[in-house]
């Protein structure tokens, strides 16, 4: 079973690039035209601040309190990923004779990437698991 069937969005206009790409821009699912974030990524005081409704076309962000526990495990999948590559990449390329270099090169990309993987879980679970709905004309 494909995992990418649950991505509702896949027969919209664009096929599964088009989501893809709106989904890794954090773009409204329902549009696809405006931001889920009101500031950017960089902007680390407030880059975890969502718009409450897409100023496009009103789709409601937050469609019940706690929809964004699921995101955790969204995150948490994309950790164990980049801390196992960053890890199995620094000891190839590296070979490393000090146990803390290791444990540096595990560490500081889930660090330093936090900020990318907070939003992009919150998308990924409002791009699988929220509802769909018509624009309003």
């Amino acid at each position: 079973m494909c995992f990418s069937r649950y991505f509702y969005g896949m027969k919209k206009a664009g096929g599964n690039s088009r989501v893809l790409k709106d989904l890794l821009q954090t773009k409204c699912p329902n549009c696809g035209e405006a931001n889920m974030f009101e500031y950017s990524t960089l902007h680390l005081g407030k880059f975890l601040k969502m718009y409450p409704r897409c100023p496009n076309c009103g789709y409601d962000f937050n469609p019940e309190p706690g929809f964004y526990f699921g995101a955790m495990y969204f995150s948490y999948a994309m950790n164990v990923a980049l801390m196992v590559t960053a890890g199995v990449a620094f000891e190839v390329l590296v070979d490393p004779d000090e146990l803390w270099k290791t444990f540096v090169s595990v560490f500081l990309p889930p660090l330093l990437l936090s900020p990318w993987i907070f939003r992009l879980s919150r998308a990924m679970m409002l791009y699988a698991f929220g509802s769909k709905r018509k624009k309003r004309s």
